[in-house]
């Protein structure tokens, strides 16, 4: 079903598009009664992002015709503060600030975030679905030991400026880079105890179940988008990418396109523009949604897009 556009929710529609098809998220809300008290939002009537993303899904699958996106558009400064009701926001933004209030919500229904410490925080569902880990080491290049830093990511983000042409070679050349610290930028080596050459890299600790993309296209200026395509996989691999000690049990998997999120701008203007999503169904076939209208598509065609976001 499509999305009615309330005025400049392209953004949010393409999103949410995509969003439904992440199955395992999906699936969970079915359920969600189990774990959020959907009865009591009901009488108090406060926004309540959870119960209104809920919503969503269900008017979603109670008919294929186009409904509206509710309050998650209506109310969108309830979702977060930076947020203005008509205007064009962004499409990443809009992700990241939906799956960060809902985060916010669950740890309440756990009695808050300050109850828990950092890394119990990070197993509520949004973090089940979209969580992920980094690990960023410096190895010291005079005693060889390395220290090592592991942080939490719901998405990777890839810089595709220069020569990049692929979302590999983005992995590889921008995201797991490694670069040697000399001169100026030697490295204070807690164990030599002094300033030393040492080369520091990054990788994938532990691999997302849902792999979000966003290619970052955008910086300061009013025409500062990077129109270029960038060519993505259909189906890929991230184990030249996980780390040498990443857990067994979280093995790279393979990965399958479900999502393509593109913003089709005007004159590379990074400010205005249209937002639209391929997104592959259950069947496998894909369809094009763009904003009210849900359209027949193809692997094909979802494939040439300059991609914004990437859904994994």
């Amino acid at each position: 079903s499509g999305l009615t556009n309330g005025g400049n929710t392209c953004f949010a529609a393409s999103a949410l598009q995509c969003l439904r098809r992440a199955t395992p998220l999906t699936a969970w809300f079915d359920g969600v009664e189990k774990f959020h008290d959907v009865a009591r939002c009901a009488e108090t009537r406060k926004f309540c992002v959870v119960c209104e993303y809920s919503q969503h899904l269900e008017r979603a699958m109670a008919s294929r015709d186009a409904h509206s996106i509710g309050r998650l558009t209506k109310d969108i400064s309830k979702v977060a503060r930076q947020f203005r009701r008509g205007r064009q926001e962004d499409s990443h933004e809009f992700i990241n600030a939906l799956l960060d209030a809902m985060h916010v919500i669950f740890l309440k229904d756990l009695g808050g975030e300050k109850k828990y410490d950092l890394r119990t925080r990070e197993t509520t569902v949004i973090y089940h679905v979209f969580g992920g880990y980094t690990l960023g080491t410096v190895k010291c290049l005079e005693c060889g030991y390395v220290s090592k830093n592991f942080q939490s990511t719901l998405d990777i983000p890839l810089e595709v400026t220069g020569k990049i042409g692929s979302v590999e070679e983005a992995l590889r050349e921008n995201f797991c880079t490694e670069e040697v610290l000399s001169g100026s930028n030697k490295y204070k080596c807690s164990k030599c105890k002094a300033l030393v050459r040492a080369k520091k890299g990054s990788k994938i600790h532990v691999s997302p179940n849902i792999l979000t993309i966003p290619l970052k296209r955008y910086s300061t200026g009013r025409f500062s988008k990077i129109t270029k395509y960038i060519k993505y996989p259909s189906n890929f691999s991230l184990a030249e990418f996980m780390s040498d000690d990443a857990p067994y049990e979280v093995t790279a998997p393979e990965y399958e396109l479900f999502g393509v999120l593109v913003h089709q701008d005007f004159y590379a203007s990074a400010h205005s523009g249209h937002y639209v999503a391929y997104v592959k169904l259950r069947d496998d076939s894909w369809v094009l949604c763009n904003d009210s209208r849900v359209s027949p598509s193809s692997e094909k065609d979802a494939m040439k897009q300059k991609a914004y976001i990437l859904f994994y």
